[in-house]
């Protein structure tokens, strides 16, 4: 890797050549966070916040991940940020970027434990075809046929939201995932009414930004170029179901023969 690319990627905290992740391996791509690390705490007040549905009852975090990528996957993600904050000269300096979330559907067993770090090849799980390359518009409404804002990339501040998108292919999966992205909002344009037939945002601004009010009850933004977004966080979050006790020695007995043991 060149000086100048490295220098252009200003050693950004989700490289993998970024030395601050080193303890997780050199090419590991997911570190499991700990509770009292930082990052933990932003992401999960993130996720309590944006869980808004009152019908539904917030689930606990048993895990949350940090995604690292290879600088060939994040350095056009960085370029593009650096391009739409010299235009929009967004306050956080960042392109108006902001942490969203995204739920998709997972066949395997990633993040199920702080041990499943390991991204399958399993054509259906589309968690980790995403974890691998990142998001691609050309695949927008793969799961979903409606698309409320045309073909684009969808995320949401609301993570109750977008946990109605989140869905288990596996029957031994026990917990749901939600991926957490870092999203190059720039200058979003809002919406009110459903536009289905969009491929771009209108002239001079960067995203849609769909309000609260006729079509929506919840907001969410849509992006319409692959290099907005790129995923930074996995959360794991349920109940694990209780190990069940093991049986006793009359209780075996009695199951094998079928016949009850005096006490």
């Amino acid at each position: 890797m060149s000086t100048s690319s490295f220098e252009s990627l200003n050693l950004d905290e989700f490289s993998l050549e970024n030395p601050v992740n080193f303890s997780a391996g050199r090419r590991s791509r997911l570190v499991y966070l700990s509770r009292d690390s930082a990052h933990f705490a932003e992401v999960e007040d993130l996720f309590h916040k944006g869980w808004r549905h009152g019908k539904k009852a917030r689930p606990h975090i048993q895990g949350i991940f940090k995604i690292l990528w290879p600088d060939s996957n994040l350095e056009p993600y960085l370029q593009y940020r650096k391009q739409v904050q010299a235009r929009v000269r967004a306050r956080n300096e960042a392109g108006n970027e902001k942490l969203l979330f995204h739920g998709t559907n997972r066949a395997c067993l990633l993040g199920e434990s702080s041990r499943n770090v390991l991204l399958c090849g399993l054509k259906e799980c589309y968690l980790c075809s995403i974890l691998r390359s990142s998001f691609d518009v050309k695949k927008c409404g793969t799961k979903n046929a409606f698309k409320r804002f045309g073909h684009g990339i969808y995320t949401s501040a609301c993570s109750s939201k977008a946990d109605d998108y989140s869905c288990n292919l596996s029957q031994d999966a026990c917990l749901r995932t939600l991926l957490v992205n870092r999203v190059v909002v720039g200058r979003p344009y809002r919406r009110y009414r459903n536009a289905p037939d969009l491929v771009k945002p209108p002239d001079g601004f960067d995203s849609i930004t769909g309000e609260i009010g006729w079509d929506l009850n919840h907001e969410e933004t849509v992006c319409y170029t692959n290099d907005a977004v790129r995923p930074a966080y996995l959360i794991a979050y349920g109940h694990k179901p209780k190990d069940s006790p093991k049986p006793g020695f009359k209780t075996l007995m009695s199951t094998l023969f079928k016949t009850p043991l005096v006490s």
